[in-house]
């Protein structure tokens, strides 16, 4: 994995959108490579699904207090209204 300068906190909707993921990773591409590979407890029976960018910040500190923050009760809220914003499209 080669370390870059950003962390990028990102959101997994399953096909169905029945089941999501939140997670933060420095290198998105190979992090969704291993999330398909179902090598993820959480998300190995995923299947199919899709990713998003929630936000980009600089240092791992920072991400893992905002991927804290949207795994929260006030997170949770508003990836509720991105969900359903998405689902009607």
């Amino acid at each position: 994995m080669v370390l870059k300068d950003m962390y990028i906190i990102y959101w997994l909707i399953n096909e169905r959108k029945t089941k999501t993921y939140v997670g933060f990773t420095n290198d998105l591409d190979e992090r969704i490579k291993y999330h398909k590979s179902g090598k993820v407890r959480t998300t190995e029976d995923f299947g199919k699904f899709t990713h998003y960018v929630l936000e980009e910040v600089k240092s791992l500190e920072e991400a893992i207090k905002m991927e804290k923050y949207w795994k929260s009760c006030a997170g949770r809220k508003k990836l509720k209204i991105l969900f359903d914003k998405l689902v009607k499209k």
